[in-house]
């Protein structure tokens, strides 16, 4: 489903690339055109950096840049300089995609900061960037940068931290005029908004609803974590969301305080990522903010107060819809460094023993002999708070103990064996792998992007984390200079030293289970698990990978060019289908994609979620043949080799996914090739699963989203059992042996199209194919007749509003309406319900949010799958108060009731169109976009007659077009409404 976020709970960790620091920093996260996201602000700086430019001197005493004072040479690419009112930057040119471009404005202030009677009020000026200033209307700045074609929320954001409040345009060119703007907008935002008090009122609900949207049980349960490793600190006093009171209380003087004193040129740093020569992109910054002056004097900042660190202190948060998490770790003051050459080794050896353990944790996992469903192992550092080191297991909730003790058990048995030269030399591998990979890639990088390495992000972070910006090359010749001489010694005696104190460890606790005297029943459970003395771990050796010859190479039998998405099909004599598409938008990288069988479609009559996420566990976490995932890790460690099969709702095949280069090319295909041959189906994975699912399931209804999840994807579906889910026995009833009867014949017999996407040699690729999936027993040629699996009806509208009831905080509901829509099957009709749902979507912003202030982020969304013909969906979705839900439903239908009347204006439609127009540019440089463009290009098509369509369809829409179509959508007997409120004791 297009245009919905899934929302998703705080998690207490982040881990920096370099420093190894978690950093457990709540963040609120302003994103007025969609669904609320979760978001976790990592100030994770990687191993690249920056050059200082010279022009201008320090207004401080220290210096500009942390690389002034380090040994450290900082990336030639980047040029840094400071303005004469003390205003940092860092520019670099980037030409991926081309010509876009990316702005970062970090103002140096966050919660921390705020006084008593300020909580909330660094996150809440960041709201009023959008709420007018001098030269912008209230509600004109949004409206703009559409008609410039950023979309808000992908393009126009923000977020607060506790220390760092930052704003972000994501721009999708780079010609002057949107420069022009871009910066124009951002010096409104540093000093010239106006904090009306009407404004600001305005806004109190929407803060409010998005602080309830937030407090979910997992949230709560990280501000706890968070307290008890910063005990002494006062970190939780002052969350970036704030308090109610002071949401609901805080004067404009307050604002006007706060703003004035922090927002100075001072503490402002820009960053510019992007397509353009860096001498434009600094005078652009001089001319906008060179003549910026404080309006009063500098507000002081809050001196951070170091954590107790005492030993042996015990931990527990308990709610009974909690999942179960032990953690275990020492805890010291935080000694600050400066970024050095020294410190980046100091930090290599003390990572890689941290990673051998956490790699003996996951195999523990991996081969059934772990009491815990997962470990990890992580540095805690908060800077000048506290530093230590963690490893942290999720356990069923009869299994605390147990894992507690095993979990301690191989912490011990680390300390007092250390670790095998096999062991430092896979994680040398690996370590060598990611670096080499970043050099090989240095050039085609991306200048933003949501969930991948991108270089604005990273100079944001790596200035906000004190580290030098250095370059992949140099971050390689440190690591290869350090390898030289590193020895299993010096690894175990970083471990033993950064483990300091473990004799008497933390014990944090979070479960649902309710103990009487917990810290004592703790305690005692330690007891217990110490009186097992570790041995040393046994000696293992991993047997040669069993698949690499595959029989003789496959003939191919038929070659064309598709000239308008220059990719090659080709067929193989037994009816494997290879797409190609060579690019250079990504040097050395290779993606892969195999579509096999007939999927989800395919999946047997009357089995639902339960037989379906069991299948994809057993294929995705079992290996292939003889070889378990964790000797996969082994085997390929240090090599660009993996595969992760999916088996997704809906999806039309078995997908195995992989990524590589030219190098390992062929054991990456060995690797998915052995997926058609002999793919596992481990008893210990299906046990695992089956201990996930009890762990898991008493907590599903703890969140609003949750239970939509589980109840909404079949009611409007007509009840069809294959969506959302039942009870826990749906999960606990499926068989291994029933997995293996539906995806044996799929996965060996099944239809094959390989689409490869990347930097790689046509005619050795073509090759490797041959000798691989190429050399298989002959294949299906088509896909198998499941009409049935593809129909789908939508329901009637009910007598009565469907209400659901969740279990979590008693201050979150979700309202919802579904209109029935136009299926995916014409890609024209596809595209013009994308641009009606942004103005829908943008109608109920200005509605729900703006004038009636009952909700923090309203969302749209469509489904639009051709796989369904005849069905589709248009969505509208509001988080809460719960007694305020059943007025918004009202609310939301008049919305789609007025845009059904009419009119759609002219501007609105650009403003809806612009943002997916000018992001077309951008996807043709995505190596991700052309495998889904390929995917089907011989078994369908639908992939490449929407690449085909697309521009033509934003470009041709007319105003009547998408009027029609609201008209058609948008009719309230055929609505379906939908609340989830929290429980009540009269419901139970």
């Amino acid at each position: 489903m297009q245009g919905i976020g899934r929302a998703c709970a705080a998690t207490p960790i982040c881990k920096n690339q370099n420093t190894g620091e978690c950093q457990p920093m709540p963040v609120t996260k302003t994103n007025l055109r969609s669904s609320p996201v979760c978001s976790i602000l990592a100030l994770a700086a990687a191993s690249l950096a920056s050059v200082v430019s010279p022009a201008f001197a320090h207004q401080s005493a220290e210096p500009a840049f942390v690389q002034d004072s380090s040994d450290l040479k900082a990336d030639e690419r980047v040029v840094y300089g400071e303005l004469e009112n003390g205003l940092r930057y860092a520019v670099m040119r980037n030409a991926t995609p081309s010509g876009a471009g990316a702005i970062r404005m970090r103002i140096d202030t966050g919660s921390w900061d705020e006084t008593d009677a300020q909580q909330g009020i660094a996150h809440f000026l960041e709201h009023m960037a959008f709420n007018g200033s001098t030269n912008v209307p209230e509600g004109e700045m949004v409206k703009r940068l559409e008609r410039y074609g950023l979309a808000f929320g992908a393009d126009t954001n923000a977020s607060t931290g506790f220390d760092q409040t930052v704003y972000k345009l994501n721009l999708p060119n780079v010609g002057e005029e949107l420069l022009d703007e871009a910066f124009f907008l951002m010096r409104e935002t540093a000093s010239n908004l106006l904090l009306d008090e009407e404004a600001i009122d305005r806004e109190r609900g929407v803060i409010a609803s998005e602080k309830s949207s937030r407090d979910s049980l997992g949230f709560r349960s990280a501000i706890d974590n968070l307290g008890f490793f910063t005990k002494g600190s006062g970190r939780i006093d002052r969350l970036p969301i704030g308090t109610d009171e002071t949401i609901a209380t805080m004067p404009r003087e307050e604002f006007v305080r706060f703003y004035e004193g922090y927002y100075r040129p001072e503490n402002t740093f820009i960053v510019f990522v992007g397509d353009v020569e860096t001498d434009l992109a600094i005078a652009k910054i001089r001319e906008y903010f060179g003549d910026w002056k404080p309006a009063s004097p500098a507000a002081e900042k809050r001196p951070l107060t170091p954590a107790a660190t005492e030993a042996g202190r015990i931990g527990y948060y308990q709610d009974p819809e909690l999942l179960t998490f032990i953690t275990i770790g020492t805890q010291y003051p935080y000694e600050l460094q400066e970024d050095s050459a020294d410190r980046r080794r100091e930090y290599i050896v003390r990572t890689i023993g941290n990673r051998i353990l956490d790699r003996r944790l996951t195999k523990l996992v991996d081969e059934g002999k772990a009491p815990f469903l997962s470990g990890s192992v992580t540095r805690y550092a908060q800077r000048e708070i506290v530093d230590g080191m963690l490893i942290r297991v999720r356990s069923a909730t009869d299994k605390w103990q147990e894992s507690l003790a095993v979990g301690d058990l191989e912490v011990r048995r680390a300390l007092e064996f250390g670790f095998s030269q096999a062991e430092l030399d896979e994680q040398l591998a690996l370590y060598r792998r990611s670096l080499e990979t970043a050099v090989e890639r240095k050039d085609t990088r991306k200048t933003f992007a949501s969930f991948e390495y991108n270089y604005v992000d990273a100079l944001a972070s790596a200035f906000a984390a004190d580290r030098v910006f250095t370059s992949p090359d140099a971050d390689l010749a440190l690591f290869e200079d350090l390898e030289r001489t590193i020895s299993v010694e010096q690894v175990e005696t970083a471990f033993r030293e950064a483990w300091s104190g473990y004799e008497t460890p933390s014990i944090y606790l979070s479960t649902s289970l309710e103990l009487d005297d917990p810290e004592a029943r703790i305690a005692q459970a330690l007891k217990g698990a110490r009186k097992v003395a570790p041995e040393a771990p046994p000696e293992q050796e991993i047997a040669a990978f069993a698949f690499t010859d595959f029989g003789t190479p496959g003939e191919v039998v038929s070659e064309t060019y598709v000239e308008d998405a220059d990719a090659y099909l080709v067929k193989f004599a037994n009816n494997v289908r290879l797409n190609l598409k060579q690019t250079p938008f990504d040097n050395g990288n290779i993606y892969i994609q195999a579509n096999i069988g007939d999927g989800y479609f395919s999946m047997p009559a009357g089995k639902d979620e339960g037989f379906r996420r069991l299948a994809e566990n057993l294929l995705s976490r079992s290996g292939v043949g003889p070889h378990t995932s964790s000797d996969l890790r082994t085997m390929f460690a240090g090599k660009r080799v993996g595969a992760r099969p999916y088996l997704r709702t809906d999806g039309d095949a078995i997908r195995i996914l992989g990524a590589t280069d030219s190098g390992d090319l062929g054991e990456q295909l060995n690797l998915m090739a052995a997926y058609a041959v002999e793919p596992s189906y481990r008893d210990t994975i299906e046990e695992q699963y089956f201990d996930q699912m009890r762990a898991w399931y008493p907590t599903h209804d703890s969140e609003p989203a949750s239970v939509i999840s589980k109840y909404v994807p079949r009611l409007v579906r007509s009840g069809d059992p294959r969506y959302g889910y039942g009870d826990l026995d749906s999960f606990l009833a499926p068989t291994l042996e029933e997995v293996r009867e539906w995806l044996d014949p799929q996965l060996k017999q099944g239809l094959v199209e390989i689409t490869v996407v990347g930097d790689f040699d046509r005619e050795e690729m073509i090759a490797q194919v041959a000798r691989t999936f190429g050399a298989l027993p002959t294949r299906a040629d088509s896909k198998g007749d499941y009409s049935e699996a593809h129909m789908l009806d939508f329901p009637e509208r009910p007598d009565e509003v469907t209400t659901l009831y969740h279990n979590g905080t008693p201050d979150q509901a979700i309202a919802r309406v579904y209109w029935p829509a136009p299926d995916g099957t014409d890609p024209v009709v596809r595209y013009q319900l994308n641009a009606l749902r942004s103005i829908f979507r943008n109608r109920m912003t200005k509605v729900l949010r703006e004038e009636l202030g009952s909700t923090y982020s309203p969302g749209a969304g469509v489904e639009a799958d051709p796989e369904f013909p005849g069905y589709g969906y248009m969505v509208a979705s509001v988080t809460v108060f719960p007694d305020a839900a059943r007025d918004v439903l009202p609310d939301i239908e008049k919305v789609g009731s007025d845009l059904a009347a009419g009119p759609i204006d002219e501007d609105e439609l650009q403003r809806a169109i612009t943002p997916l127009l000018e992001d077309l540019p951008s996807t043709l440089e995505d190596n991700s976009y052309w495998i889904g463009v390929l995917g089907d290009a011989q078994t369908g098509g639908r992939g490449l007659l929407q690449f085909r369509t697309r521009e033509d369809a934003y470009r041709s829409v007319t105003v009547d077009d998408l009027q029609a179509l609201a008209r058609e959508i948008f009719q309230r007997e055929n609505a379906f409404p939908v609340l989830v409120l929290p429980s009540r004791e009269d419901d139970e």
